[in-house]
C-alpha cells in the first residue's frame, strides 16, 4: 500500500523510503511487509495500512478502508 504513494527501496527484510509526513532528506520511513506496519524514525508517525491511507488522503477510518478495498 505504501509503495503506491512513495518510492521504496529494499533494506534487508524491510523497505525504506522518504517520509511523506515531514521534510525528509534521508530514508527515515521503514516499512515491514512481514508485520504490515510502517514507522518513521524522523517524525514518529507509524501504524498499519489504514492509518497510512488516513494520513495521506486525509480520510476517516471508514473512508480509508473503502479506498483500500477498492485497490
Amino acid at each position: 500500500m505504501v509503495s503506491r504513494y512513495i518510492l521504496l527501496q529494499e533494506s534487508r527484510r524491510n523497505l525504506k523510503g522518504r517520509c511523506p509526513f515531514h521534510k525528509d532528506v534521508t530514508t527515515s520511513l521503514m516499512v515491514s511487509p512481514e508485520k504490515n506496519i510502517y514507522q518513521c524514525f524522523g517524525c514518529g508517525k507509524g501504524g498499519g495500512p489504514i492509518e497510512f491511507v488516513m494520513a495521506m488522503e486525509n480520510k476517516s477510518r471508514e473512508e480509508a478502508i473503502t479506498l483500500i478495498a477498492k485497490g
